[in-house]
């Protein structure tokens, strides 16, 4: 369900502010929490199943360089999607309630870029390993400090 903000409420007409507030929103930290990609789209005079075709790429162990090329491509065009729901809200003429319609429409788009961009299978396996390595550099060089002091 989209998330009610206190600039979602109020008269319909939308101030300049109201309209930065919105756009802010769309790429704040942590956008994505709540929202669902949604179950279609339509790209290009089609239909796609945006979320099984993002499942499927997530659960992909290793995907293929094709898989790679296509889910960039997708998260690019939902990218262009999103810029122009962002124009829509900052210069269009739209109610508060249309606005916050396309805010909440761009941020599950945004989630879907997200994990298309994420690294799935034997990449990611590595960089956590790297993550991890680093982390336990950083714990032995604090205890190192501390036993020092």
């Amino acid at each position: 369900m989209p998330e009610k903000w206190e600039v979602c409420e109020g008269p319909p007409a939308l101030t300049p502010e109201d309209r930065a507030k919105l756009v802010s929103r769309i790429h704040s930290l942590l956008f994505w929490v709540g929202e669902l990609i949604p179950q279609e789209i339509r790209l290009d005079n089609r239909t796609v199943p945006l979320r099984d075709v993002v499942f499927r790429y997530i659960m992909s162990d290793d995907p293929t360089d094709q898989e790679r090329k296509e889910a960039a491509a997708l998260a690019h065009m939902l990218e262009e999607l999103v810029k122009e729901m962002e124009e829509e809200i900052k210069h269009g003429d739209v109610t508060r309630a249309k606005a916050c319609e396309l805010m909440n429409e761009a941020r599950s788009y945004l989630r879907a870029v997200d994990e298309l961009r994420t690294v799935s299978g034997k990449e990611a396996e590595l960089k956590r390993r790297s993550l991890m390595t680093r982390v336990e550099d950083a714990r032995r060089w604090k205890r190192f400090v501390e036993k020092v002091r």
